[in-house]
């Protein structure tokens, strides 16, 4: 009965982590506005392959290492955030360069990432993501039990991680809908800025939190 309570505890906890807007989640909505279905489901991927990773650091008590190590901490915010504020500015430039060449439709047509390259960009803005490791920290000193056993810690790993590709895969199917993709098309300009906005804020806020 503990060991249902414990999960369930978790299932809860994350499921308003992960539901909660940040770069993750703009990312995959991101990646689904411009491409595909099928593309954007890498992004979910990678992010629930670095939310596995994030809730083994937890579950083994490496993730302990921040609170006695802050400025191993400090290097992670400092490495995430310059990450977050690349993709910001990247994204403003792309936008900038696409308008004054006037072929913004034709290039998001033609131009696609690989799914590797997706994959792994998805899972790098996840696992430098700080704030995913705040939340880690927070749900294993609030639900774990002292002595958790190997099976425990399997359970909650698949927990966290079945949990966030379910989320971000809805998230890849719903705005890759052609109903949201001809909303944006018609303001593709300006969301493309306010996405490069928001990466770049918060690339900032993660490093000077």
């Amino acid at each position: 009965m503990e060991y249902l309570l414990v999960l369930l505890h978790v299932a809860l906890i994350w499921m308003l982590a992960v539901a909660t807007p940040g770069a993750n989640v703009l990312l995959t909505i991101n990646t689904a506005l411009n491409y595909d279905r099928k593309i954007a489901a890498f992004s979910a991927f990678g992010v629930s392959c670095a939310t596995l990773l994030w809730s083994f650091f937890g579950g083994s008590g490496l993730v302990i290492l921040f609170s006695h190590f802050p400025q191993l901490f400090g290097l992670m915010k400092v490495v995430g955030g310059s990450y977050l504020l690349y993709l910001g500015m990247r994204q403003i430039y792309l936008t900038r360069k696409i308008k004054r060449l006037g072929e913004l439709t034709e290039i998001n047509q033609t131009v696609s990432p690989s799914k590797r390259k997706v994959f792994i960009s998805a899972f790098i803005t996840s696992i430098l993501n700080p704030k995913t490791g705040f939340f880690v920290v927070s749900l294993f000193s609030v639900s774990m039990p002292e002595n958790m056993s190997a099976t425990m810690i399997f359970a909650i790993m698949v927990t966290m991680s079945s949990i966030t590709l379910s989320w971000h895969l809805f998230l890849a199917t719903a705005f890759s809908h052609e109903s949201a993709k001809s909303v944006y098309a018609r303001i593709s300009g300006v969301m493309d800025y306010v996405t490069g906005g928001l990466f770049t804020i918060f690339g900032i806020k993660v490093m000077t939190s």
